[in-house]
Formats: structure tokens, C-alpha cells, sequence
């Protein structure tokens, strides 16, 4: 297949991936692709930017149909030719099945980038995302780290597409011809996520721009509170 982004997208991607702290084009760059839009979104700008790219998809084992979605997501990057990989993981353990999911999630992709020699790991959180993790951390009532949401560079993890719309990156899969996975689960309301989703798709007046924008200041007054509190031990 053929990546039919515009400049002026890709520009924009370049340009947000080059403010996550330490990137440069011409490092080494893993992508994490479920096959959802967002991912896939991710993908084709990361492709049509960085020269060394390389895609990785996890497969939890919780639907039936995850290994047909992994190998989705195979076919695809073969037609971009970016090298692909899928990750298999253990069984569930007992507990919270989301928080299981991400904690196994994040250590296996983690533990790929690092074999694979990746200097950043790409994830596709955009900026509905963060309004809906600044609104649940708010709901119980979390401080300053809490709020400031999901960084957009943490350790090896870098997210560049925080100040992009779902919507966006949505037009972008759209336009580019490809049909992406749809995961049942984003919708199930049996997770606190899911809910919330569906609660703020009717609230037009919040501004997932805005929330993204402040949890960005959030963090950077986290570390300035860190950086005093060091400094004040220091000096004892």
C-alpha cells in the first residue's frame, strides 16, 4: 500500500514528535499498533517521518478475535515496509482485568523496545484520551503528579499525538484507505473508561485540547515541585 499523507500532516507529526524530549529523526523509533484507528493513524505518520521504524503489537489473548487483529496490523506494516512483531501474553493473573492489561501491556512492550534497541516507544493516546484520564484522576481525587495526566515523555515511552483529535487521526486512517480494527471493549460499559467515553461524547462545551494543555503545565510544575523538594533536602 501506499501512504498518501499530505505534507502538511506529516509536518505537524514531525514537529510534535521532535518536542518529546530527546527525539530526533534519525533515531531508532518502535510504534505500538493494536490496529485501532488511532494506532494505525500513529503508524502511517511515524512511517512517512522517521527513517528506522518499527511496529509492535500485543496480543492479550482476551478476545477471540485478537490474533486475526495481529495479523492485521502484520499485513499492514508489510505493505509499508515496516518490520512487525507481535507479542503474546501470559495468562491473566486474578484481579482487575483493565490494570492487569496495562501493567502486562506496558512491560512487554518496554522489554521489546529494549531487545529491539528502540529509542523511543510510540504510543497513539491523543488528546481525548488525556481529558478522560485527567477527569477520572480528578474523580478521586488525585494531586498535582495525578492530574497532570499521561506525560508525554516517560522513561522509554513517548506520546506525540497528545495535542491531535480522535477525529483527526480518525480522517487520517479514513483518507489514507484502510479500514481499522473496531475493539468491542472500547465500548463496554463495564469499564470505568468506557463510561466515562460515553459521557463525554455529549459534553461538546469540554475541550480535550485545552485539558491536554493544561495537564502539560501540570507536569511541568510536578517536576518544578520535585526539583525544590531535592533541593531542599539537599541543603540539610
Amino acid at each position: 500500500m501506499r501512504n498518501a499523507l499530505s505534507d502538511a500532516l506529516i509536518e505537524r507529526f514531525r514537529r510534535d514528535a521532535l518536542a518529546c524530549e530527546g527525539a530526533a529523526i534519525d533515531v531508532p523509533i518502535g510504534i505500538c499498533v493494536s490496529g485501532g484507528p488511532d494506532s494505525v493513524a500513529l503508524l502511517l505518520l511515524a512511517q512517512a517521518t522517521f527513517p528506522d521504524v518499527e511496529a509492535v503489537t500485543v496480543d492479550h489473548g482476551l478476545r477471540p478475535e485478537s490474533a486475526a487483529e495481529a495479523a492485521y496490523v502484520a499485513g499492514l506494516c508489510e505493505g509499508l515496509g515496516v518490520r512487525h512483531a507481535t507479542l503474546m501474553l501470559r495468562p491473566r493473573d486474578r484481579g482487575n482485568l483493565s490494570d492487569w492489561a496495562r501493567r502486562e501491556r506496558y512491560g512487554a512492550l518496554v522489554g521489546w523496545a529494549g531487545q529491539r534497541e528502540r529509542q523511543f516507544l510510540m504510543t497513539a493516546h491523543h488528546a481525548d484520551d488525556q481529558l478522560e484520564t485527567v477527569v477520572m484522576r480528578l474523580n478521586r481525587g488525585s494531586g498535582v503528579a495525578g492530574l497532570a495526566g499521561m506525560r508525554a515523555v516517560r522513561d522509554r515511552l513517548s506520546r506525540p499525538l497528545l495535542t491531535w483529535r480522535k477525529a483527526e487521526l480518525e480522517a487520517v486512517v479514513r483518507d489514507c484507505g484502510l479500514s481499522p480494527v473496531d475493539d468491542p471493549s472500547n465500548r463496554d460499559e463495564r469499564f470505568d473508561r468506557a463510561r466515562l467515553r460515553k459521557a463525554l461524547a455529549s459534553a461538546s462545551w469540554l475541550d480535550p485540547i485545552a485539558a491536554s494543555r493544561s495537564a502539560a503545565a501540570l507536569a511541568e510544575a510536578e517536576e518544578a515541585l520535585e526539583w525544590a523538594a531535592q533541593m531542599y533536602e539537599y541543603r540539610q
